[in-house]
């Protein structure tokens, strides 16, 4: 099984590969999809398109694949965002003349001023079977965030049955879909396409509980970032962060091999964790907690205010991690246990059980999933396995 995995992630690079060349640069060759006709239109006097593709962000073929705008850049993470499996085209669009910023005070957190104009978009889709990831792909929804001189607006597009284009769906939808595992076996989610307003469930921080909230990315960091991105043609595989200094969209950034990378999923997906070492298995930990919790659970989100429970890679602090502390506002949620993380004992560990669990209610994060992340639960679980055993009750 593991084999067929493996196999599965190869075929899924490969084809995005080959789909994600076309785009942020005049320098891009070889064959491939054609992109878009005209120039990017993002017009931020006027209502928010109807359809996606007035934009000219990029154009999708189902035998070619994805194809991108000058100035619209693929990228990847390391690890990502779990969201019942959906396979995802990620792709950031800057304005001529303009720059993302980096912020030597904040080196983790790229972007921290993305200019007026850029739009970050994410292409969800999946196919009928994961093992042929590049066969029978069905489009699910595109999700824009366009900066506006006010912040962050949250725009998503479902696709049409046709393929043809998105649509602006503001109300957002709920479908059954089904699809065959990387193991073979049928899955069927039911799939969240947000609406509008729920965008900020995630994407949501602000700096007291009586602060305006505002709206922020959450895979767009250095160190998720961090890592080789096949651009195809004539310029390859490149790591994404130097990529973006070299066109010109990336100020003040230093070699990307100076910086610190967030630990790559990709191998936990194939064989899981065991075998990891100690050191390895903490960063990969703290990596999937970050991408896939952090947003909420940080000091500045409304979830981690409430509960006191951080779990972004900046925060070290034990109790604040979770260690021995009883939870502040997991209600029904907690699973019958008393404290998040119990070290040594995941079964008694709320953190666990909210990662592993599909209950309604229960299951973290609470949006954006329906089934239970298999390899991230059983990461999650050997993170607090190997840590050194406390009961939280014994006084030592």
């Amino acid at each position: 099984m593991p084999g067929r995995t493996q196999a599965t992630l190869l075929l899924a690079a490969t084809w995005l590969s080959s789909a994600g060349c076309g785009g942020g640069g005049d320098d891009d060759d070889g064959p491939g999809p054609r992109g878009p006709s005209g120039p990017v239109t993002v017009d931020l006097d006027a209502p928010p398109p109807v359809l996606l593709s007035a934009y000219h962000l990029f154009t999708w073929d189902p035998a070619a694949g994805f194809a991108f705008n000058d100035r619209v850049v693929p990228y990847d993470v390391n690890t990502a965002l779990f969201s019942d499996y959906a396979l995802k085209q990620r792709a950031l669009y800057l304005p001529d003349g303009t720059t993302a910023r980096f912020d030597p005070d904040r080196p983790l957190d790229l972007p921290v001023d993305l200019p007026v104009g850029a739009v970050v978009m994410k292409t969800f889709y999946l196919p009928a079977d994961l093992r042929a990831p590049g066969d029978a792909v069905r489009l699910i929804e595109t999700r824009l965030l366009v900066r506006h001189a006010d912040g962050w607006h949250p725009l998503p597009y479902i696709w049409d049955a046709e393929q043809h284009d998105a649509v602006l769906t503001p109300a957002g939808e709920v479908r059954a879909i089904s699809f065959v595992d990387a193991a073979g076996a049928v899955q069927v989610a039911s799939y969240l396409i947000p609406q509008r307003n729920e965008c900020q469930s995630c994407h949501a921080e602000q700096d007291t509980a009586t602060s305006p909230i505002e709206l922020v990315l959450i895979g767009l960091k250095a160190r998720h970032l961090n890592r080789a991105h096949d651009y195809g043609g004539s310029i390859g595989a490149r790591n994404q962060l130097d990529r973006l200094t070299e066109l010109g969209m990336l100020s003040g950034a230093p070699a990307a091999a100076s910086l610190p990378a967030a630990y790559d999923f990709r191998p936990i997906e194939v064989s899981g964790p065991a075998g990891l070492a100690p050191a390895a298995l903490d960063d990969a930990a703290r990596s999937y907690l970050d991408i896939n919790c952090a947003h909420c659970h940080n000091p500045r989100g409304v979830q981690g205010m409430t509960s006191q429970l951080f779990l972004d890679h900046a925060s070290t602090d034990l109790f604040h991690l979770g260690v021995c502390k009883r939870p502040g506002s997991a209600g029904s949620g907690n699973g019958g246990l008393t404290f998040d993380i119990v070290p040594g004992d995941p079964d008694m560990s709320i953190l666990y059980f909210r990662t592993a669990t599909a209950k309604v209610g229960a299951m973290m994060p609470l949006l954006g999933r329906s089934l239970t992340h298999g390899r991230g639960a059983e990461l999650v679980r050997a993170w607090i396995a190997a840590m050194p055993a406390d009961d939280c009750v014994t006084v030592p």
